[in-house]
């Protein structure tokens, strides 16, 4: 029983490594630019490939197309993988400064269907760009340790470390810094933020930069984890992360990161359960249910705070 209910809360603890990443992305946009990106897993992809494509350029093209490739050198992975995430950053920043900077006062519509063409452009950029819209994915590591019996890739554990530390790392910024205080008041109202004397434009173009990296490394790892680089890899995530921000509640920065460990904690759970009646098969629906009626219940969000605006 106590081995059941470990290798559960580990493997939602993997699973949120990855969903981390993507959930924040959103949310960090969502608060800043009162928008949903739907461009997200698209700007994270983009890196991805990026950072495939610097591997390859290394001299080790040979390996392309095998499921998963070990790196040799630390320095074969790290500073393909920093360049990649910060493609992905610059390509955030450029489209907060070149698009949405004139579209900050557009209704909420517009800006999704911007983000929804985002996806397409993004997409098309990537095989003119990279050259194949399938390419290898690299590994941090192979290897599996065990936990009390427990088999975990090691891959993972070093995806789920990162996150830890740069998710720590932001909540820490968000708090202490100006940086962090423009952020925060640009969330809760951009039109006195800026006659305050708070550079708006600046905090949304950094906001959106941010989540660019931040969709780059959670591609980077979840397409090496699940051994597949592809345009559509990321789909799922981006579907989660948005489930999760629901879950939580996007009025929060913390909320969607909640969200997002519940909702990996039930695709922990749920094939488990549901197993015993055959439908393992199933389980997505089930918690995708579950989800939709805590929202029913709870508009706000399971950590989410009701906003009360004066008139």
């Amino acid at each position: 029983m106590l081995t059941t209910v470990l290798e559960i809360v580990f493997n939602a603890l993997l699973a949120f490594s990855f969903l981390s990443l993507a959930t924040f992305g959103i949310v960090l946009i969502f608060r800043t630019s009162s928008t949903t990106n739907f461009a997200q897993g698209s700007l994270g992809i983009l890196g991805a490939f990026a950072t495939s494509y610097f591997i390859d350029k290394q001299g080790v093209n040979d390996l392309t197309g095998l499921p998963g490739v070990t790196i040799s050198s630390p320095t074969q992975l790290i500073l393909p993988m920093l360049g990649g995430i910060a493609i992905s950053f610059i390509a955030g920043y450029l489209i907060d400064a070149v698009i949405f900077r004139r579209a900050k006062y557009t209704n909420v519509a517009t800006k999704q269907i911007i983000t929804m063409g985002l996806v397409i452009v993004i997409t098309g950029l990537i095989p003119l760009v990279f050259g194949s819209t399938n390419r290898v994915s690299f590994k941090f590591s192979t290897d599996i340790v065990e936990w009390f019996g427990i088999p975990l890739p090691v891959h993972r554990l070093v995806t789920l470390l990162f996150a830890t530390i740069i998710i720590g790392s932001i909540f820490i910024l968000l708090k202490y810094t100006k940086w962090g205080l423009g952020v925060r008041s640009v969330a809760s109202n951009e039109r006195v933020a800026g006659l305050m004397g708070i550079n708006t434009n600046r905090i949304n173009a950094m906001s959106w930069a941010i989540a660019g990296a931040l969709g780059a490394l959670s591609a980077i790892t979840y397409t090496a984890a699940v051994s597949s680089l592809s345009s559509p890899a990321m789909i799922d995530v981006q579907i989660n992360a948005f489930y999760a921000s629901i879950l939580g509640g996007f009025s929060t920065f913390y909320g969607p990161l909640g969200g997002a460990f519940i909702l990996s904690a039930g695709q922990a759970i749920f094939p488990r359960i549901l197993i015993n009646w055959g439908l393992a098969q199933w389980s997505n629906t089930v918690l995708y249910a579950a989800i939709m009626i805590a929202v029913l219940i709870k508009p706000v969000g399971l950590f989410g705070k009701k906003i009360v605006k004066k008139v």
